[in-house]
């Protein structure tokens, strides 16, 4: 929150339960159009979206993490060509139950695997114990379902039995039983399965030739860490 307090003490409005749905460009200008994100809800997937304010900024930053490239095809006058295809990942952790004295002190990385870091050991603020993230592959996200971030975060607790070899690799007293769901993420990424990896992409005119307009594809872990190096490069970069 104190990221917050700070920015607005610059000028910055929030506005929540509003949604960029889309924009064109009209001379060297980006137009965006805004809505309730409410109207959304029900939106069928085909009929035209209608806005409700068209926004004329200096600069805009699609950073819509899962959504961007989803959102980046609904803005006219943007080359699809510049719009890397995308894949999605999703990462489950456990955690450790009935653990009065916390195994570890400190996080375990074990070697990478196809897609992620592999299952680690993460340790909370109350010192809890957590595994993973695993790597999921997910398909059958059209664009549709990416812009409108209708994806499953929930964990199903038999993957628990991959979780189980994994970590027993560098905890082999790990018991059966004793690891429980705890929370899912999914990764916004460039690359599928089996493909070298792609870093994250700071996309803005001098690529695509759309003045005003700086996308963020594959922002993921650790994009959140990344955030305010990102924000400073992107307004050093392209704020004139």
């Amino acid at each position: 929150m104190w990221v917050q307090g700070e920015a607005e003490n610059h000028g910055t409005t929030f506005s929540n339960n509003t949604s960029v749905i889309g924009g064109h460009l009209e001379g060297n200008c980006t137009n965006v159009y805004i809505s309730e994100s409410k109207n959304l809800q029900n939106w069928d997937g085909v009929s035209p979206l209608q806005p409700e304010l068209t926004l004329i900024p200096k600069l805009v930053v699609n950073s819509a993490g899962l959504s961007a490239p989803a959102l980046a095809k609904r803005f006219i006058g943007l080359d699809n060509v510049f719009i890397p295809p995308a894949y999605y990942a999703r990462g489950c952790y456990f955690s450790l139950a009935n653990s009065k004295v916390a195994p570890f002190k400190h996080l375990i990385y074990p070697i990478p695997e196809d897609g992620g870091l592999g299952v680690h050991v993460t340790l909370d603020l109350d010192g809890q114990i957590k595994f993973g993230p695993d790597v999921e592959w997910i398909d059958g996200i059209d664009d549709t379902l990416s812009f409108l971030n209708r994806f499953d975060y929930s964990v199903n607790a038999n993957r628990a039995e991959r979780f189980y070899p994994e970590i027993r690799k560098y905890y082999p007293d790990l018991q059966d039983g004793s690891l429980q769901p705890s929370y899912a993420g999914i990764r916004p990424k460039l690359s599928g399965p089996r493909q070298s990896p792609i870093d994250f992409v700071i996309q803005g005119e001098d690529t695509h030739g759309v003045p005003g307009l700086v996308n963020l594809f594959g922002i993921e872990s650790p994009g959140l860490t990344s955030s305010m190096a990102i924000a400073e490069y992107v307004a050093a970069k392209f704020l004139r």
